[in-house]
């Protein structure tokens, strides 16, 4: 009486998906809301993953194999949040390049969001149509972009709340679209490499740790009672063991702690939750937000701004509070007196030849465009250090690797053959 079904009971989870889809198509039927509706969005998440759970039952029932041991909803919940969250902000992104277009054309905003809502459906025709009518009941840009909950990085907040400042809308867009998109390039593959290594390290120390206190002793035992000798190359495994065991297992705990920490990190990447005001992560960016800093002031140098009441906008406007706090302090250090270029020097947000070709042009008149140069060329040393670093470490790193599989296999697969060639 008490046997259970197994995996197979996981199929029933197919009633409450049906009934939670039919629960959102009653709720909330075909019909447009002012707002993409949370509720709407949980319900239909949790009929999703019920659903996958339910065909995973059926196929593991069908063939016969336990997963009992892996924490498949957990998993699937991952999963679907890096799919909806790249999905997502890849549609944001192609919203506000319609708002830009839009802006440097003079057609009304709203007017734009609605038309993208009428041609988008799901939560991005939601989210439009609620950023139409918010700046239709005289919001402006950037707080309407707040009421409809769109997913934008740093440089596209940044432009939205510039760009409406100083009447520069469309340019501030298109350029900070631009960065941010080939920043998000690089990143993603540096950051999914990375995250395919601490995987495979990862397991790596697992199965390793495994042989060396499972798999060796026995093999030195075996050779002990036929009276065979091991291969050197089998003896060096067995010291390694004795002495990870005896004195070196420390040695790994800083990989440990690190990787998954690392695994973390990509993974908040990869859903967007990375915490960028975090002093240790903001000063991974430090030179993107020095670009994107740079670009600004040369959007109000263009309007005729004064530096310091430029440098005081572009940190009423910065998203990120730590260098929204460092521009304020720079800005204090201007109007007391001191250099611009020595106060933003100090930040560190710019470097010392920014700020020696930004003087000389200063000197000429030209500052504008020095600054939009000096923020193309940060943006590019940051983009091939971090490509120069990727195609240097990953290799590298990919060698090792190889050479400890090699190590292993081969200390393990030679003393089979001395003890066929002994038995012989």
């Amino acid at each position: 009486m008490n046997d259970s079904l197994g995996p197979f009971s996981l199929i029933l989870l197919a009633i409450p998906a049906v009934a939670l889809r039919l629960a959102v198509r009653a709720l909330f039927g075909g019909r447009r809301m002012a707002a993409a509706d949370p509720m709407q969005l949980i319900l239909s998440l949790a009929s999703v993953e019920l659903f996958i759970l339910a065909g995973l039952g059926l196929v593991v029932s069908l063939v016969g194999i336990s997963f009992a041991f892996i924490p498949v909803p957990f998993l699937f919940l991952i999963v679907i949040l890096m799919v909806i969250d790249r999905s997502r902000r890849m549609e944001h992104r192609s919203l506000l390049w319609t708002l830009s277009a839009a802006a440097q054309r003079g057609v009304p905003l709203s007017e734009a969001a609605r038309a993208y809502a009428d041609e988008s459906l799901g939560d991005t025709g939601l989210r439009s149509l609620a950023l139409a009518e918010a700046m239709e009941r005289g919001e402006p840009l950037w707080r309407a972009v707040c009421t409809a909950r769109l997913r934008l990085g740093v440089a596209p907040r940044l432009a939205v709340r510039m760009g409406e400042q100083l009447g520069l809308l469309g340019p501030a867009m298109r350029q900070q679209l631009d960065d941010s998109q080939q920043v998000d390039a690089v990143l993603r593959d540096t950051i999914g490499r990375f995250f395919y290594l601490g995987n495979v390290v990862a397991v790596m120390l697992i199965v390793s740790t495994f042989v060396m206190l499972r798999i060796v002793p026995v093999f030195q035992k075996m050779f002990e009672e036929f009276g065979l000798k091991l291969p050197a190359m089998t003896i060096l495994l067995i010291e390694i063991s004795k002495w990870y065991v005896l004195r070196g297992w420390w040695l790994t705990i800083p990989l440990t702690l690190l990787a998954p920490l690392f695994l973390f990190f990509g993974f908040l990447y990869y859903i967007g939750w990375v915490p960028r005001d975090l002093p240790l992560v903001w000063r991974l960016f430090r030179r993107y937000d020095g670009a994107l800093v740079m670009r600004s002031l040369a959007l109000a140098i263009r309007r005729g701004m004064p530096l310091p009441q430029a440098m005081q906008l572009t940190a009423d406007c910065y998203p990120i509070s730590i260098v929204a706090s460092l521009l304020r302090k720079a800005t204090e250090r201007v109007q007391a007196g001191m250099n611009w270029r020595e106060s933003l020097l100090q930040t560190r947000l710019i470097s010392t030849a920014d700020a020696a070709v930004l003087g000389a042009a200063e000197r000429v008149g030209n500052l504008e465009w020095a600054l939009e140069e000096m923020a193309d060329s940060a943006m590019r040393r940051m983009i091939y250090r971090v490509q120069a670093l990727l195609q240097i470490l990953f290799p590298i790193l990919l060698l090792v690797l190889g050479f400890v599989v090699m190590f292993f296999v081969t200390s393990l697969f030679l003393p089979l053959i001395a003890l066929i060639q002994g038995l012989a």
